[in-house]
């Protein structure tokens, strides 16, 4: 073969590999978004790095091209149009990042056309080459919510459970009350009582690179998975019994993140040493050196060209998306805010906690307890999201009714709206009776969009799927690119003139503002 030869049969596959780089890149993107937001998916970014060492590992495994004919504008036509169908759903990403079914189409569809162009360049062993590492970002994205409401948070309640029976079997009052575990001297898990279990699909996606780097057989690799799940799991469940043999409050914080962590390294650590035994504690074998070309594949070049049409036109997309949300939501006029009544001499203001923090992510976050005038105590708490996209979903999963429950209240009844007179609006105020232990509440609460000068709403509780897709499409063409919203929830005991008082308190605490 002559250098010229050489020098086509060898362009092929790294032009490919070039295109292969240009569709990561704009899959990145609003994966990116969903890892920063998501709670449970700051691992993410481990993905691009354990996919990129596998390719690396096996860079001298890279199969040669082969001639395979096709039309290179046909080709070229499908890769742009492929590309643009996919820019509203790349639309409807940004202001919806943690959607899971939009983002797991959006990835199988850029992952599926990048295979597709290793397979016309290179066959089925340019399909396995570069599509193998990409076993990973199956723990990288987001799980659908049903997984998390119909399987890890009943999970977390029957490990609460377990929790307190072992704490009272070793002398340890305890009392399991949702995914919370109340004691004579506080609680444990009250701050993360609605959230997940962080460390499952971290590591999840532990197994599924081991089983990759170690070329597993698929059912070992399951096998693999599901292991990890359970370390993931037994680690969670030792982290909160630790913490509740503590005792203390102040013995509780000062170990929380510390036991948090080490529960995630032994997790992890359990996965690696099973893979490891598996291997037989041997590292991974480099596998046959890729076949060189003998000819100028001029069709393999021309599937190197579809790929790089559908990359270029993926990232023409994003530019598109940039441009298209890139303006500041205007500021909301005479809006509204929260006033505490610092000058009570019995106020005390209460902290965020961390872990609270980190699920909530509160642009600003305010709350106290006192007692009123009548002598009779009151909590709230007030959160501004001002920034983002946090807004469409975190005030839904995380709020009174759905948080109290997972810290051992009852719901005994959803009382009528407490519509709220301010300014020409009306902010409706959804109440609620609560019973913990003994004892009875009210808890009212408001979630409101400062922009539009209504209640928000849940971005997908609509009737029919015309409806559902009308709402979401509403927001990319207005190109609401923040979401601001206001969260007030205040809290009273229950008694006679309970729903006066509420009424009472909320006048008190909604006062004016000029700019949001």
């Amino acid at each position: 073969m002559t250098p010229a030869a050489a020098a086509g049969a060898s362009r092929a596959p790294l032009t490919l590999w070039i295109a292969a780089a240009g569709i990561g890149a704009a899959l990145l993107v609003p994966l990116a978004h969903a890892w920063q937001l998501g709670t449970n998916l700051g691992h993410g970014w481990l993905a691009p790095f354990l996919a990129g060492y596998l390719w690396w590992e096996r860079w001298t495994e890279r199969p040669a091209s082969q001639a395979r004919p096709f039309p290179l504008a046909l080709g070229v036509a499908l890769a742009v149009l492929l590309a643009a169908l996919l820019l509203p759903l790349r639309l409807l990403l940004t202001p919806y990042p943690l959607w899971p079914l939009g983002l797991a189409t959006y990835a199988l569809a850029l992952v599926g056309g990048a295979l597709v162009a290793a397979f016309l360049v290179a066959g089925r062993d340019g399909v396995r080459w570069l599509g193998a590492p990409l076993i990973v970002l199956v723990a990288a994205l987001p799980w659908p919510t049903a997984i998390e409401t119909q399987v890890i948070l009943p999970l977390r309640q029957n490990m609460a459970d377990l929790a307190a029976e072992i704490c009272n079997w070793l002398d340890k009052p305890a009392l399991a009350a949702g995914t919370s575990i109340r004691l004579g001297s506080g609680w444990v898990g009250v701050d993360e009582a609605c959230g997940g279990i962080r460390s499952l699909q971290g590591c999840v996606l532990i197994a599924l690179f081991l089983g990759e780097w170690f070329r597993f057989s698929p059912g070992r690799r399951v096998a693999l998975a599901l292991a990890a799940a359970g370390w993931a799991v037994l680690g969670n469940f030792t982290r909160v019994l630790f913490l509740a043999l503590r005792g203390s409050p102040d013995s509780i914080q000062q170990t929380h993140d510390l036991a948090g962590w080490t529960a995630l390294a032994l997790s992890a650590a359990g996965t690696v040493w099973l893979a490891s035994h598996w291997a037989g504690y041997r590292l991974p074998g480099t596998g046959k050196p890729g076949a060189q070309d003998s000819a100028a594949p001029r069709h393999a070049d021309a599937g190197a060209a579809v790929a790089c049409a559908f990359a270029l036109a993926l990232l023409a997309g994003e530019l598109a998306n940039f441009v298209w949300f890139h303006r500041a939501a205007d500021s909301a006029r005479d809006g509204w805010t929260a006033q505490f009544p610092i000058a009570n001499p019995t106020f005390r203001k209460e902290p965020l906690a961390d872990v609270a923090r980190e699920m909530l992510r509160p642009d600003f976050f305010a709350a106290g307890r006192w007692r009123t005038a009548r002598d009779e105590w009151a909590a709230a708490y007030y959160i501004e999201w001002r920034h983002g996209q946090v807004a469409r979903f975190i005030p839904f999963l995380h709020n009174p009714t759905v948080c109290l429950p997972m810290a051992g209240c009852e719901v005994e009844e959803q009382l009528p709206t407490l519509a709220l007179s301010f300014r020409g609006s009306t902010i409706p105020f959804h109440v609620y009776r609560f019973r913990r232990a003994e004892q009875e509440f009210l808890v009212a609460f408001a979630v409101w969009d400062p922009l539009a000068r209504a209640p928000l709403e849940p971005a997908l509780a609509t009737a029919t799927w015309r409806e559902w897709i009308a709402r979401l499409w509403s927001d990319v063409a207005h190109q609401r690119q923040h979401q601001p919203a206001q969260m007030l929830t205040v809290a009273l005991p229950l008694n006679a003139s309970a729903s006066s008082n509420l009424e009472n308190l909320l006048h008190a605490m909604v006062i004016p503002r000029e700019n949001f």
